[in-house]
Protein backbone atom coordinates (compact mmCIF):
# COMPACT_ATOMS: atom_id res chain seq x y z
CA UNK A 1 0.00 0.00 0.00
CA UNK A 2 2.92 2.16 -0.32
CA UNK A 3 2.46 5.96 1.31
CA UNK A 4 -1.11 5.27 1.26
CA UNK A 5 -3.64 6.79 3.70
CA UNK A 6 -6.62 4.63 5.43
CA UNK A 7 -9.87 5.88 5.00
CA UNK A 8 -12.03 3.13 5.01
CA UNK A 9 -13.97 4.52 8.20
CA UNK A 10 -14.93 7.31 7.19
CA UNK A 11 -18.02 5.71 5.51
CA UNK A 12 -20.03 3.39 7.11
CA UNK A 13 -20.51 -0.12 5.20
CA UNK A 14 -23.91 -1.61 4.63
CA UNK A 15 -25.52 -4.55 3.10
CA UNK A 16 -27.74 -3.97 0.10
CA UNK A 17 -30.48 -6.83 1.52
CA UNK A 18 -30.02 -5.78 4.42
CA UNK A 19 -32.35 -2.31 3.78
CA UNK A 20 -36.04 -1.93 3.06
CA UNK A 21 -37.56 -1.60 -0.80
CA UNK A 22 -36.31 1.44 -2.88
CA UNK A 23 -38.56 4.40 -3.26
CA UNK A 24 -38.59 7.32 -5.84
CA UNK A 25 -38.47 10.49 -3.37
CA UNK A 26 -37.00 13.46 -4.94
CA UNK A 27 -33.12 13.54 -4.02
CA UNK A 28 -30.81 16.34 -3.58
CA UNK A 29 -28.64 17.56 -6.90
CA UNK A 30 -25.83 18.82 -5.23
CA UNK A 31 -23.25 18.62 -1.76
CA UNK A 32 -21.87 20.55 0.06
CA UNK A 33 -18.91 20.78 2.30
CA UNK A 34 -21.35 21.56 5.36
CA UNK A 35 -23.22 18.01 4.59
CA UNK A 36 -20.16 16.10 5.94
CA UNK A 37 -19.78 16.95 9.53
CA UNK A 38 -20.48 14.46 11.71
CA UNK A 39 -23.98 15.26 12.54
CA UNK A 40 -25.24 16.34 8.98
CA UNK A 41 -27.84 14.35 7.84
CA UNK A 42 -26.70 13.47 4.17
CA UNK A 43 -23.39 12.22 6.23
CA UNK A 44 -25.36 10.39 8.82
CA UNK A 45 -26.97 8.91 5.81
CA UNK A 46 -23.69 7.56 4.02
CA UNK A 47 -23.16 4.30 3.02
CA UNK A 48 -20.29 1.73 1.47
CA UNK A 49 -22.15 -0.95 -0.71
CA UNK A 50 -20.54 -4.09 1.05
CA UNK A 51 -18.57 -5.50 -1.94
CA UNK A 52 -16.97 -1.72 -2.09
CA UNK A 53 -12.86 -1.83 -1.63
CA UNK A 54 -11.46 -0.40 1.09
CA UNK A 55 -10.87 3.18 0.86
CA UNK A 56 -7.22 3.53 0.94
CA UNK A 57 -5.48 3.81 -2.44
CA UNK A 58 -4.46 7.71 -2.09
CA UNK A 59 -1.34 8.81 -0.95
CA UNK A 60 -1.28 12.42 1.39
CA UNK A 61 -0.28 14.24 -2.08
CA UNK A 62 -3.55 13.03 -3.40
CA UNK A 63 -6.05 13.85 -0.23
CA UNK A 64 -4.62 17.52 -0.47
CA UNK A 65 -4.76 17.89 -4.49
CA UNK A 66 -8.66 16.80 -3.96
CA UNK A 67 -9.37 19.11 -1.42
CA UNK A 68 -7.67 22.29 -2.79
CA UNK A 69 -9.36 21.35 -5.76
CA UNK A 70 -12.39 21.60 -4.08
CA UNK A 71 -11.46 25.24 -2.05
CA UNK A 72 -10.55 26.14 -5.68
CA UNK A 73 -13.65 25.46 -7.33
CA UNK A 74 -11.91 23.81 -10.07
CA UNK A 75 -13.95 20.36 -11.70
CA UNK A 76 -14.36 17.21 -9.44
CA UNK A 77 -16.06 14.33 -11.04
CA UNK A 78 -19.61 13.82 -9.59
CA UNK A 79 -20.19 11.52 -7.17
CA UNK A 80 -22.94 8.87 -7.95
CA UNK A 81 -24.77 7.72 -5.64
CA UNK A 82 -28.26 4.90 -5.12
CA UNK A 83 -31.10 5.74 -2.76
CA UNK A 84 -32.49 3.13 -0.65
CA UNK A 85 -34.99 4.64 2.01
CA UNK A 86 -33.04 6.34 4.34
CA UNK A 87 -29.13 5.54 2.84
CA UNK A 88 -27.39 7.01 0.00
CA UNK A 89 -25.03 4.14 -1.06
CA UNK A 90 -22.14 5.05 -2.64
CA UNK A 91 -21.75 3.81 -6.07
CA UNK A 92 -18.43 5.68 -7.69
CA UNK A 93 -16.76 8.30 -5.96
CA UNK A 94 -15.85 6.69 -2.12
CA UNK A 95 -12.03 7.81 -2.39
CA UNK A 96 -13.66 11.79 -3.18
CA UNK A 97 -15.81 12.18 -0.30
CA UNK A 98 -13.60 10.28 2.16
CA UNK A 99 -11.07 12.83 1.43
CA UNK A 100 -13.40 15.49 1.86
CA UNK A 101 -14.66 14.09 5.28
CA UNK A 102 -11.19 13.46 5.99
CA UNK A 103 -10.82 17.47 6.22
CA UNK A 104 -13.76 17.74 7.54
CA UNK A 105 -13.95 15.46 10.49
CA UNK A 106 -9.73 15.52 10.77
CA UNK A 107 -9.75 12.39 10.80
CA UNK A 108 -7.04 10.52 8.02
CA UNK A 109 -6.74 7.06 9.76
CA UNK A 110 -6.33 8.07 12.99
CA UNK A 111 -9.36 9.89 14.34
CA UNK A 112 -11.93 8.74 16.98
CA UNK A 113 -14.32 7.09 14.33
CA UNK A 114 -11.12 5.43 12.57
CA UNK A 115 -10.43 4.21 16.08
CA UNK A 116 -13.75 2.58 17.06
CA UNK A 117 -13.76 1.34 13.50
CA UNK A 118 -10.19 -0.42 14.06
CA UNK A 119 -11.00 -1.99 17.56
CA UNK A 120 -8.38 1.18 18.96
CA UNK A 121 -5.99 -0.99 17.20
CA UNK A 122 -4.74 0.90 14.50
CA UNK A 123 -0.85 -0.05 12.97
CA UNK A 124 1.47 2.12 13.28
CA UNK A 125 2.32 2.01 9.85
CA UNK A 126 -1.34 3.74 9.66
CA UNK A 127 -0.88 6.09 12.19
CA UNK A 128 2.48 7.39 10.57
CA UNK A 129 0.56 7.54 7.10
CA UNK A 130 -2.07 9.73 9.03
CA UNK A 131 -0.12 12.25 10.62
CA UNK A 132 2.26 12.52 7.55
CA UNK A 133 -1.25 13.64 5.44
CA UNK A 134 -2.44 15.99 8.40
CA UNK A 135 0.77 17.48 8.29
CA UNK A 136 0.48 17.96 4.51
CA UNK A 137 -2.62 19.47 4.73
CA UNK A 138 -1.98 21.99 7.56
CA UNK A 139 0.55 23.24 5.55
CA UNK A 140 -1.25 23.34 2.00
CA UNK A 141 -4.99 23.96 3.21
CA UNK A 142 -5.15 24.65 6.46
CA UNK A 143 -7.83 22.62 8.89
CA UNK A 144 -11.41 22.67 8.04
CA UNK A 145 -11.56 24.22 11.53
CA UNK A 146 -9.99 27.26 10.98
CA UNK A 147 -11.73 27.89 7.98
CA UNK A 148 -15.02 27.73 9.86
CA UNK A 149 -13.70 29.98 12.45
CA UNK A 150 -12.20 32.69 10.10
CA UNK A 151 -15.91 32.97 8.38
CA UNK A 152 -16.94 34.23 11.91
CA UNK A 153 -13.99 36.03 12.92
CA UNK A 154 -11.88 36.95 9.70
CA UNK A 155 -9.45 39.07 11.83
CA UNK A 156 -7.91 36.38 13.80
CA UNK A 157 -6.86 34.56 10.78
CA UNK A 158 -4.61 35.20 7.30
CA UNK A 159 -6.51 36.34 4.01
CA UNK A 160 -5.90 33.05 2.03
CA UNK A 161 -8.07 31.33 4.64
CA UNK A 162 -10.49 33.99 5.14
CA UNK A 163 -10.73 34.28 1.43
CA UNK A 164 -11.45 30.27 1.37
CA UNK A 165 -13.38 30.18 3.93
CA UNK A 166 -16.09 32.44 2.37
CA UNK A 167 -15.78 30.84 -1.00
CA UNK A 168 -16.88 27.48 0.38
CA UNK A 169 -20.44 28.31 0.95
CA UNK A 170 -20.73 28.13 -2.94
CA UNK A 171 -18.85 25.28 -3.33
CA UNK A 172 -20.52 22.26 -4.65
CA UNK A 173 -20.06 18.62 -5.68
CA UNK A 174 -22.80 17.47 -8.58
CA UNK A 175 -24.80 14.04 -7.41
CA UNK A 176 -25.69 11.42 -9.98
CA UNK A 177 -28.43 8.70 -9.11
CA UNK A 178 -28.66 5.24 -9.83
CA UNK A 179 -32.33 3.76 -10.17
CA UNK A 180 -33.02 0.35 -9.90
CA UNK A 181 -33.14 -2.30 -7.54
CA UNK A 182 -29.54 -3.21 -5.42
CA UNK A 183 -28.74 -5.38 -8.69
CA UNK A 184 -28.87 -2.75 -10.97
CA UNK A 185 -26.53 -0.78 -8.39
CA UNK A 186 -24.24 -3.26 -7.95
CA UNK A 187 -24.29 -3.71 -12.08
CA UNK A 188 -23.91 -0.11 -12.13
CA UNK A 189 -20.69 -0.46 -9.75
CA UNK A 190 -19.14 -2.75 -11.68
CA UNK A 191 -19.50 -1.63 -14.73
CA UNK A 192 -18.08 1.64 -13.34
CA UNK A 193 -15.17 0.14 -11.99
CA UNK A 194 -14.62 -1.64 -15.03
CA UNK A 195 -13.84 0.93 -17.41
CA UNK A 196 -11.90 2.76 -15.72
CA UNK A 197 -9.36 -0.78 -15.70
CA UNK A 198 -9.61 -0.80 -11.71
CA UNK A 199 -11.83 -3.67 -10.79
CA UNK A 200 -9.08 -6.98 -11.04
CA UNK A 201 -10.86 -10.30 -11.87
CA UNK A 202 -10.43 -11.39 -8.43
CA UNK A 203 -11.69 -7.95 -7.08
CA UNK A 204 -14.37 -9.39 -8.96
CA UNK A 205 -14.58 -12.53 -7.35
CA UNK A 206 -14.42 -10.80 -4.11
CA UNK A 207 -17.77 -8.42 -4.69
CA UNK A 208 -19.77 -11.51 -6.55
CA UNK A 209 -18.68 -13.60 -3.50
CA UNK A 210 -19.06 -11.44 -0.82
CA UNK A 211 -21.85 -13.53 0.72
CA UNK A 212 -19.76 -16.90 0.70
CA UNK A 213 -17.41 -17.70 3.68
CA UNK A 214 -13.93 -17.79 2.20
CA UNK A 215 -14.01 -14.23 1.01
CA UNK A 216 -16.28 -13.11 4.58
CA UNK A 217 -13.39 -14.99 6.82
CA UNK A 218 -10.94 -12.86 4.54
CA UNK A 219 -12.42 -9.59 5.17
CA UNK A 220 -12.73 -10.60 8.92
CA UNK A 221 -9.17 -11.49 9.10
CA UNK A 222 -7.76 -8.50 6.95
CA UNK A 223 -9.92 -6.05 9.59
CA UNK A 224 -8.95 -8.09 12.54
CA UNK A 225 -12.49 -8.82 13.00
CA UNK A 226 -14.22 -5.27 13.38
CA UNK A 227 -16.19 -3.85 10.46
CA UNK A 228 -19.38 -5.18 8.28
CA UNK A 229 -18.85 -8.64 6.87
CA UNK A 230 -21.93 -9.60 5.07
CA UNK A 231 -23.20 -11.64 7.49
CA UNK A 232 -26.42 -10.18 8.52
CA UNK A 233 -28.11 -13.09 8.46
CA UNK A 234 -25.48 -14.70 11.04
CA UNK A 235 -26.28 -15.21 15.05
CA UNK A 236 -24.90 -13.34 17.93
CA UNK A 237 -22.45 -16.87 18.51
CA UNK A 238 -21.22 -16.93 14.92
CA UNK A 239 -20.56 -13.20 14.96
CA UNK A 240 -18.32 -13.30 17.87
CA UNK A 241 -16.90 -16.65 17.14
CA UNK A 242 -15.68 -15.09 13.63
CA UNK A 243 -14.80 -11.80 15.22
CA UNK A 244 -12.31 -13.49 17.80
CA UNK A 245 -10.75 -16.07 15.14
CA UNK A 246 -10.49 -13.36 12.54
CA UNK A 247 -7.97 -11.65 15.32
CA UNK A 248 -5.95 -14.53 16.01
CA UNK A 249 -5.18 -14.62 12.63
CA UNK A 250 -4.21 -11.38 11.60
CA UNK A 251 -1.71 -11.55 15.27
CA UNK A 252 -0.59 -14.79 13.29
CA UNK A 253 0.44 -13.27 9.98
CA UNK A 254 0.54 -10.20 10.43
CA UNK A 255 2.76 -9.31 13.65
CA UNK A 256 5.14 -8.21 14.20
CA UNK A 257 4.46 -4.85 12.14
CA UNK A 258 6.34 -4.82 8.75
CA UNK A 259 8.46 -1.46 8.71
CA UNK A 260 11.21 -0.69 6.18
CA UNK A 261 13.93 -1.09 5.85
CA UNK A 262 13.96 -4.88 7.66
CA UNK A 263 16.37 -4.41 11.06
CA UNK A 264 16.24 -7.94 12.38
CA UNK A 265 14.37 -11.19 11.33
CA UNK A 266 11.94 -10.71 13.22
CA UNK A 267 9.34 -10.25 10.49
CA UNK A 268 5.93 -11.29 9.94
CA UNK A 269 5.00 -14.36 8.23
CA UNK A 270 2.06 -12.05 5.84
CA UNK A 271 4.13 -9.00 5.73
CA UNK A 272 2.17 -5.87 5.57
CA UNK A 273 -1.25 -5.99 6.41
CA UNK A 274 -1.61 -2.66 4.48
CA UNK A 275 -0.19 -3.87 1.95
CA UNK A 276 -2.28 -3.79 -1.52
CA UNK A 277 -1.89 -7.23 -2.40
CA UNK A 278 -2.75 -8.26 1.23
CA UNK A 279 -6.47 -9.45 0.96
CA UNK A 280 -5.65 -11.72 -2.02
CA UNK A 281 -3.05 -13.43 -0.46
CA UNK A 282 -5.61 -14.17 2.76
CA UNK A 283 -8.01 -14.87 0.02
CA UNK A 284 -5.98 -17.71 -1.12
CA UNK A 285 -5.17 -18.92 1.95
CA UNK A 286 -8.52 -19.09 3.43
CA UNK A 287 -9.54 -21.63 0.20
CA UNK A 288 -6.65 -23.07 0.50
CA UNK A 289 -7.15 -23.96 4.39
CA UNK A 290 -10.58 -25.12 3.53
CA UNK A 291 -9.79 -27.19 0.86
CA UNK A 292 -12.83 -27.53 -1.60
CA UNK A 293 -14.85 -25.00 -1.03
CA UNK A 294 -18.68 -24.94 -1.70
CA UNK A 295 -19.95 -22.22 -4.13
CA UNK A 296 -23.37 -21.60 -1.82
CA UNK A 297 -23.55 -18.68 -0.04
CA UNK A 298 -23.82 -18.78 3.87
CA UNK A 299 -26.48 -17.79 5.64
CA UNK A 300 -25.96 -18.67 8.94
CA UNK A 301 -22.75 -18.43 9.79
CA UNK A 302 -21.82 -21.98 10.55
CA UNK A 303 -19.71 -22.48 7.30
CA UNK A 304 -17.95 -19.25 7.53
CA UNK A 305 -17.14 -20.32 11.54
CA UNK A 306 -15.56 -23.74 10.17
CA UNK A 307 -14.02 -21.59 7.33
CA UNK A 308 -12.15 -19.25 9.81
CA UNK A 309 -11.33 -22.50 12.00
CA UNK A 310 -9.63 -24.26 9.19
CA UNK A 311 -7.83 -21.11 8.68
CA UNK A 312 -6.13 -20.51 12.54
CA UNK A 313 -5.48 -24.03 12.22
CA UNK A 314 -3.16 -23.76 8.79
CA UNK A 315 -2.02 -20.54 10.25
CA UNK A 316 -0.47 -22.36 13.38
CA UNK A 317 1.12 -25.22 11.57
CA UNK A 318 2.97 -22.17 9.64
CA UNK A 319 4.66 -20.45 12.29
CA UNK A 320 3.36 -20.10 15.61
CA UNK A 321 4.13 -21.08 19.15
CA UNK A 322 1.47 -23.92 19.61
CA UNK A 323 2.08 -27.53 19.79
CA UNK A 324 2.78 -28.96 16.37
CA UNK A 325 4.14 -25.98 14.81
CA UNK A 326 6.08 -26.63 11.64
CA UNK A 327 7.88 -22.92 13.00
CA UNK A 328 8.79 -21.67 9.35
CA UNK A 329 11.34 -18.55 9.19
CA UNK A 330 9.82 -16.01 7.41
CA UNK A 331 12.78 -14.30 6.60
CA UNK A 332 13.76 -17.72 4.59
CA UNK A 333 10.93 -19.39 3.45
CA UNK A 334 8.54 -16.20 2.53
CA UNK A 335 10.91 -13.18 1.84
CA UNK A 336 12.77 -12.05 -1.09
CA UNK A 337 16.50 -10.95 -1.14
CA UNK A 338 15.13 -7.38 -0.78
CA UNK A 339 13.27 -8.15 2.26
CA UNK A 340 10.17 -8.26 0.54
CA UNK A 341 7.38 -10.51 1.53
CA UNK A 342 5.72 -12.60 -1.37
CA UNK A 343 2.66 -13.52 -1.23
CA UNK A 344 3.76 -16.60 -3.58
CA UNK A 345 6.36 -17.81 -1.64
CA UNK A 346 4.08 -18.10 1.10
CA UNK A 347 1.20 -19.85 -0.72
CA UNK A 348 3.25 -22.29 -2.03
CA UNK A 349 5.15 -23.28 0.83
CA UNK A 350 1.82 -23.09 3.02
CA UNK A 351 -0.16 -25.69 0.08
CA UNK A 352 3.13 -28.12 1.15
CA UNK A 353 3.11 -28.08 4.55
CA UNK A 354 -0.71 -28.27 4.71
CA UNK A 355 -0.83 -31.62 1.80
CA UNK A 356 1.99 -32.96 3.81
CA UNK A 357 -0.32 -32.77 7.09
CA UNK A 358 -3.20 -34.04 5.75
CA UNK A 359 -1.26 -37.07 4.43
CA UNK A 360 0.39 -37.29 8.15
CA UNK A 361 3.94 -36.61 6.03
CA UNK A 362 5.28 -33.93 8.44
CA UNK A 363 8.23 -35.94 9.16
CA UNK A 364 9.69 -35.75 5.63
CA UNK A 365 9.93 -32.38 5.65
CA UNK A 366 11.57 -32.23 8.97
CA UNK A 367 14.64 -34.96 7.82
CA UNK A 368 15.23 -32.39 4.81
CA UNK A 369 14.63 -28.98 6.56
CA UNK A 370 18.13 -27.81 7.20
CA UNK A 371 19.66 -28.35 3.53
CA UNK A 372 16.13 -27.26 2.29
CA UNK A 373 16.70 -23.93 3.96
CA UNK A 374 20.20 -23.54 2.99
CA UNK A 375 19.77 -24.14 -0.67
CA UNK A 376 16.65 -21.73 -0.30
CA UNK A 377 19.31 -19.12 1.38
CA UNK A 378 21.73 -20.09 -1.33
CA UNK A 379 19.83 -20.11 -4.48
CA UNK A 380 17.52 -17.35 -3.84
CA UNK A 381 18.11 -16.49 -7.53
CA UNK A 382 16.07 -19.29 -9.00
CA UNK A 383 13.16 -18.95 -7.15
CA UNK A 384 13.35 -15.00 -8.54
CA UNK A 385 13.56 -16.49 -12.25
CA UNK A 386 10.78 -18.60 -11.66
CA UNK A 387 8.60 -16.03 -10.28
CA UNK A 388 10.05 -13.33 -12.83
CA UNK A 389 9.18 -15.58 -15.43
CA UNK A 390 5.28 -17.23 -14.46
CA UNK A 391 4.38 -14.12 -12.52
CA UNK A 392 2.59 -14.60 -8.51
CA UNK A 393 -0.68 -15.69 -10.08
CA UNK A 394 -2.24 -19.97 -10.08
CA UNK A 395 0.76 -20.29 -13.08
CA UNK A 396 3.66 -19.14 -10.89
CA UNK A 397 2.27 -21.12 -7.76
CA UNK A 398 2.18 -24.04 -9.97
CA UNK A 399 6.02 -24.03 -11.42
CA UNK A 400 7.55 -22.88 -7.81
CA UNK A 401 5.38 -26.17 -6.34
CA UNK A 402 6.73 -28.63 -9.18
CA UNK A 403 10.02 -27.02 -8.77
CA UNK A 404 9.99 -27.52 -4.88
CA UNK A 405 8.70 -31.10 -5.53
CA UNK A 406 11.93 -31.86 -7.47
CA UNK A 407 14.24 -30.28 -5.15
CA UNK A 408 12.52 -32.50 -2.10
CA UNK A 409 12.85 -35.65 -3.86
CA UNK A 410 16.51 -34.70 -4.82
CA UNK A 411 17.24 -33.62 -0.95
CA UNK A 412 15.86 -36.87 0.74
CA UNK A 413 17.61 -39.05 -2.28
CA UNK A 414 20.82 -37.30 -0.56
CA UNK A 415 22.24 -35.17 -3.05
CA UNK A 416 24.06 -32.18 -2.45
CA UNK A 417 23.36 -29.05 -3.32
CA UNK A 418 25.61 -28.54 -6.16
CA UNK A 419 24.40 -31.85 -7.44
CA UNK A 420 20.18 -30.38 -7.02
CA UNK A 421 21.24 -27.43 -8.43
CA UNK A 422 22.60 -29.61 -11.56
CA UNK A 423 19.78 -31.57 -11.74
CA UNK A 424 17.39 -29.04 -11.34
CA UNK A 425 18.38 -26.59 -14.34
CA UNK A 426 18.39 -29.70 -16.39
CA UNK A 427 14.82 -30.42 -16.30
CA UNK A 428 12.82 -29.42 -19.30
CA UNK A 429 10.39 -27.43 -17.50
CA UNK A 430 13.58 -25.33 -15.56
CA UNK A 431 16.19 -24.71 -18.51
CA UNK A 432 15.93 -21.59 -18.43
CA UNK A 433 17.17 -20.91 -15.14
CA UNK A 434 20.50 -19.44 -14.59
CA UNK A 435 22.29 -20.44 -11.45
CA UNK A 436 24.83 -17.66 -11.91
CA UNK A 437 22.30 -15.03 -12.04
CA UNK A 438 23.10 -12.71 -8.49
CA UNK A 439 20.03 -11.70 -6.99
CA UNK A 440 21.26 -8.38 -6.97
CA UNK A 441 21.79 -8.62 -10.89
CA UNK A 442 20.87 -5.25 -12.92
CA UNK A 443 19.52 -3.38 -9.17
CA UNK A 444 20.82 0.27 -8.63
CA UNK A 445 21.45 1.03 -5.39
CA UNK A 446 20.67 4.35 -5.42
CA UNK A 447 17.25 3.40 -6.56
CA UNK A 448 16.57 -0.02 -4.10
CA UNK A 449 18.55 1.23 -1.24
CA UNK A 450 15.91 0.13 1.14
CA UNK A 451 15.52 -2.91 -0.62
CA UNK A 452 19.42 -3.47 -0.62
CA UNK A 453 19.45 -2.42 3.17
CA UNK A 454 17.09 -5.12 3.82
CA UNK A 455 18.54 -7.75 2.15
CA UNK A 456 21.82 -7.40 3.80
CA UNK A 457 20.50 -7.50 7.33
CA UNK A 458 18.64 -10.84 6.27
CA UNK A 459 22.01 -12.04 5.03
CA UNK A 460 24.09 -11.28 7.98
CA UNK A 461 21.65 -11.86 10.63
CA UNK A 462 20.82 -15.85 9.04
CA UNK A 463 23.66 -17.51 9.78
CA UNK A 464 23.52 -16.64 13.76
CA UNK A 465 19.49 -16.71 13.94
CA UNK A 466 18.87 -19.79 16.66
CA UNK A 467 18.50 -23.03 15.54
CA UNK A 468 16.20 -26.51 16.40
CA UNK A 469 18.77 -28.51 18.77
CA UNK A 470 16.34 -31.15 17.08
CA UNK A 471 16.18 -30.94 13.15
CA UNK A 472 18.96 -28.41 13.35
CA UNK A 473 15.90 -25.79 11.00
CA UNK A 474 16.10 -22.08 11.76
CA UNK A 475 13.64 -21.15 14.60
CA UNK A 476 11.73 -17.90 14.59
CA UNK A 477 10.46 -15.63 16.78
CA UNK A 478 7.08 -16.64 16.87
CA UNK A 479 7.74 -20.02 17.00
CA UNK A 480 9.88 -20.71 19.94
CA UNK A 481 9.27 -23.85 22.08
CA UNK A 482 11.75 -24.85 25.28
CA UNK A 483 12.28 -28.43 24.78
CA UNK A 484 13.91 -30.69 28.25
CA UNK A 485 17.46 -32.39 26.50
CA UNK A 486 16.36 -35.57 29.02
CA UNK A 487 12.79 -35.67 29.58
CA UNK A 488 11.22 -35.31 33.07
CA UNK A 489 10.33 -38.48 33.33
CA UNK A 490 13.40 -39.78 32.20
CA UNK A 491 14.83 -38.15 35.45
CA UNK A 492 15.58 -34.79 33.66
CA UNK A 493 15.30 -31.15 35.40
CA UNK A 494 14.17 -28.10 34.10
CA UNK A 495 17.91 -26.27 35.28
CA UNK A 496 18.70 -24.42 32.35
CA UNK A 497 21.78 -26.48 31.28
CA UNK A 498 18.61 -29.34 30.34
CA UNK A 499 17.13 -26.77 28.01
CA UNK A 500 17.33 -26.44 24.38
CA UNK A 501 15.36 -24.11 21.82
CA UNK A 502 13.52 -26.32 19.23
CA UNK A 503 10.11 -25.88 16.70
CA UNK A 504 6.80 -26.83 18.46
CA UNK A 505 6.62 -30.18 15.90
CA UNK A 506 9.84 -31.11 16.96
CA UNK A 507 9.46 -31.02 20.70
CA UNK A 508 5.82 -32.31 20.44
CA UNK A 509 5.24 -34.98 17.19
CA UNK A 510 9.04 -35.54 16.88
CA UNK A 511 10.71 -35.21 20.97
CA UNK A 512 7.28 -36.44 22.34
Amino acid sequence: MANNVNLDALISREDFEAVSANEDAAVQQTLNIRDLEESAFFYLALRKPDFQRESSEWDAKRVVRLIKTFIDGDLIPSVILWKHREHLFVIDGSHRLSALIAWVQDDYGDGERSQRFFGHSIPAEQLAHADRTRKLVLKEVGSYADHVAAASNPDAYGPDIVSNSRALGSRAINLQFVRGDSAKAEQSFIRINQQAANITPQELELIRGRRKPDVIAARAVIRRGTGHFNWSGFSDENMQHVRERAKEVHRLLFTPELSYPIKSLDVPVGGSAYAATSLKMVHDFVELSAGTVNAADDTDGARTVEFINRTRRAAELICSNRPGSMGLHPAVFFYSWTGKQQPILFLTMSSILIDLERRRKLHTFVDIRERLEQFIINNRSLFNQIVRKFGTKKSGQTHLGQFYEELFGLLQAGASEADAVEHLTSLKNFTYLQPSETPYSGVSPTRYSSQVKSGRVIADLLPNAPRCEICRGLVPAQAISIDHKVRLSEGGDSNIDNLQITHPYCNTAIKG
